[in-house]
């Protein structure tokens, strides 16, 4: 896979409305599926299916505890910027 295929994957991740809600939680800090199912008030499955694209595409990784899967951003910093640039607000000028 090429770079701007690579790239192109990952913003397409982040490019659902719920993925991106997903992410700037997990900015905040590591969250198992049922506290990104509380906090965004959506169902178990749905949160599950999002974390697992965002997976596949290498914005998030996961540990096990116990029965818990834990998710967390693998770059926070980076999805932190990419969230800045694009809701920087256009200069006038």
């Amino acid at each position: 896979m090429s770079q701007n295929e690579t790239t192109a994957s990952y913003l397409k991740a982040l490019g659902h409305p719920v993925r991106l809600m997903i992410a700037r939680e997990l900015i905040k800090g590591q969250k198992c599926v049922g506290e990104v199912e509380n906090t965004l008030n959506i169902r178990q499955a749905n949160a599950s299916q999002h974390l697992s694209i965002l997976k596949i595409n290498g914005i998030v990784d996961c540990i096990r505890k116990g029965n818990l899967k834990c998710y967390y951003l693998r770059d926070p910093q980076k999805i932190q910027k990419l969230i800045n640039i694009l809701e920087e607000r256009p200069q006038e000028g």
